[in-house]
């Protein structure tokens, strides 16, 4: 070997050393073997002598410290993504199926076309939403009766009566809007279930959708109770007195949207509807637990479910023994406050549940 050669060959050998740091990122592409022994042996490697720098790889601490930074918080607002446009229509269908299998719907003939079958389940749809639109019209009737016997001095409102009403009104509301959307786009109205469940009345609603509904409305109160435990913890600490909270505390950031969210009302809009919501919602509880204190009635075990979770609570996983005395504490809570502290109070208990 000539002198020549081993210059060369140290050469190459300390330029190789030097790079190898940065050999990882960069392509290797494939050289021609060297005569030499010595080049024979790092070509082995496939070593790739390349003067470009390019970026140092950073240790895996680095890495793990730097996504833990970057990663996004979920913030308290967000809410789960909605579904997909497939995985909508395929629930769809299901409760379609559903209905058919209960009754509700008359199922197409066996040997139907594909499209007679959706002509016919269009039909049974339509079919469906109009009696659902003729029963509102027949209750409407029947709350105008109730009104006009308590305004006559006749038996005093119960507390089914009073919960029929509310549920009357809120359908009258609704009404309108369904059936301009039934009469344009009918094929639309088993997706609004899925996407939009508050615009539909509650005689349109097939017992599959109304299971949906609700376990999606407890899936999102357990959320935002986590999500905003120290934001209620900050709101109780606002009391003027004790067990009363003044209602101006929704005004603070988050705190509508909270509150309308572990009362399984809706969240959408500006701070000034959703405060309305919960002024409406808690007048509504304020009734309700009066009636409830007057008549002194038991209620079925889907009765207190609902009382429970109109008042905040997660029952969840709770028996009936469990339950019973949850409701029996708020109600004596509030047996003794009179109707201008009762909303204060409502608002404290809902926070120190």
């Amino acid at each position: 070997m000539t002198y020549t050669q081993d210059a060369h060959l140290v050469a190459t050998c300390l330029v190789a050393i030097c790079c190898e740091p940065y050999l990882g990122c960069l392509p290797v592409p494939k050289q021609k073997p060297s005569p030499s022994p010595y080049l024979h042996s790092i070509q082995q490697r496939k070593i790739k002598i390349d003067l470009r720098p390019a970026p140092i790889k950073p240790k895996s601490s680095t890495l793990s410290s730097a996504h833990v930074l970057t990663k996004p918080t979920l913030q308290p607002t967000q809410s789960p993504p909605p579904p997909s446009l497939g995985a909508a229509k395929e629930a769809s269908r299901r409760d379609i199926e559903d209905a058919e299998a209960h009754g509700i719907l008359t199922p197409p003939p066996p040997d139907a076309t594909w499209f007679k079958r959706i002509m016919h389940k269009g039909i049974q749809l339509a079919k469906f939403y109009y009696r659902g639109v003729k029963l509102i019209y027949l209750r409407r009737k029947q709350m105008h009766a109730i009104q006009s016997r308590i305004k006559l001095g006749g038996a005093p409102l119960t507390r089914s009566e009073h919960r029929f009403i509310i549920t009357q009104k809120d359908d009258v509301n609704k009404v309108v809007p369904f059936i301009f959307i039934a009469l344009l786009l009918e094929e639309v109205i088993p997706l609004i279930a899925i996407y939009a469940p508050s615009m539909l009345p509650s005689t349109c609603i097939l017992p599959s959708q109304r299971i949906r509904i609700e376990e999606k409305k407890t899936e999102k109160a357990i959320a935002y109770s986590a999500t905003y435990k120290s934001l209620f913890t900050q709101l109780k600490s606002l009391e003027s007195s004790p067990g009363h909270l003044s209602l101006d505390v929704l005004r603070r950031p988050g705190a509508s949207e909270a509150v309308c969210g572990i009362l399984r009302l809706p969240t959408v809009g500006v701070d000034f509807l959703r405060q309305r919501r919960i002024r409406r919602h808690l007048d509504f509880i304020a009734e309700d637990d009066r009636l409830l204190l007057r008549d002194q009635i038991r209620l079925s075990e889907k009765e207190l479910d609902e009382a429970l979770e109109e008042r905040g609570f997660i029952v969840q996983g709770l028996s009936r023994k469990a339950k019973e005395p949850l409701l029996n504490h708020w109600l004596k809570s509030v047996q003794d406050i009179n109707s201008e502290t009762v909303l204060p109070r409502l608002l404290s208990l809902l926070l120190s549940r």
